[in-house]
């Protein structure tokens, strides 16, 4: 009983208030990226598998949007694979038949699946002689949920009268991820997000996807990937393009694009910088 009770009283202290719990997780199911390298990308390196893991782990299915070289269009394929709770390792199959040709995916996963697993990537070719295999890595990617916070730079540019100020400050983006996957194994996500308030703009919420590291979020319906928006090409709106890391500890933004005018001709800003998550 005293042993229970010191170990109660202990365990508050590994996480002191203001710090971050890591993220744990207990299945390998949820958001993953497969990319040649030796490092997660965004973009990914080809050939590559951005998408979605799902099921138990003695009948894995995946849903990934996939690509072998840039001369290629990525497609969404379904894999089904097994992972050895034992051993690590995880196996996946593409489920598309020959001729057209198939891919094993071969990892060795460590016991947190966010840090970095390897393995092999075999391209099986029907229509020719021979195959390919290239040495991969691959990680889980943690929920993007919860609040970051980071100093944002960039430009405020105005129409009339005509300029441009660079600006800097404070900003915020409070992300809520789905999880559940779309058909395409991209993951729903909403953004709030708060700008420095020397840009002058008003908080924003925008709606967009997370596939791997990667973030795309838009309230311009005409920006891709959001084709099954309506398009409404003036505005006002803002863009969000970032990527995170694998513990979806910190998001680096790209792009994030506000118009403030409704004929966007009027205010916009562009900023860029990394934000941790609090």
């Amino acid at each position: 009983m005293r042993t229970q009770l010191h170990l109660a009283l202990l365990l508050p202290l590994a996480c002191l208030p203001g710090c971050t719990v890591p993220y744990i997780p207990s299945p390998i199911t949820g958001n993953w990226q497969i990319q040649s390298g030796s490092a997660i990308t965004s973009p990914p390196t080809y050939p590559y598998l951005v998408g979605a893991l799902q099921g138990t782990d003695s009948a894995l299915t995946g849903t990934f949007s996939t690509a072998q070289s840039s001369t290629v269009s990525p497609t969404v394929e379904s894999y089904s694979g097994t992972f050895n709770t034992s051993t690590g390792n995880l196996i996946l199959n593409s489920t598309a038949p020959l001729p057209a040709g198939q891919t094993i995916a071969t990892l060795s996963v460590p016991a947190n699946p966010t840090d970095l697993s390897s393995g092999t990537l075999n391209i099986m070719c029907g229509l020719c002689a021979n195959g390919q295999q290239v040495q991969i890595v691959g990680a889980e990617i943690a929920p993007l949920n919860g609040t970051y916070i980071g100093t944002l730079s960039g430009t405020l540019t105005t129409i009339s009268p005509a300029s441009s100020t660079p600006i800097s400050g404070t900003a915020s983006v409070t992300f809520t991820q789905s999880a559940t996957p779309n058909s395409s194994g991209q993951f729903p996500l909403t953004a709030t997000v708060t700008f420095p308030s020397s840009s002058g703009m008003d908080t924003a919420t925008l709606p967009g996807l997370i596939s791997g590291i990667t973030v795309e979020l838009s309230t311009e319906p005409c920006f891709f990937p959001f084709a099954n928006y309506a398009c409404n090409v003036v505005g006002p709106g803002s863009i969000l393009i970032a990527y995170t890391n694998p513990t979806a500890a910190q998001i680096t933004t790209t792009t994030l694009y506000n118009i403030s005018d409704s004929n966007e001709n009027s205010v916009y800003v562009s900023l860029t910088g990394t934000l941790t998550l609090q």
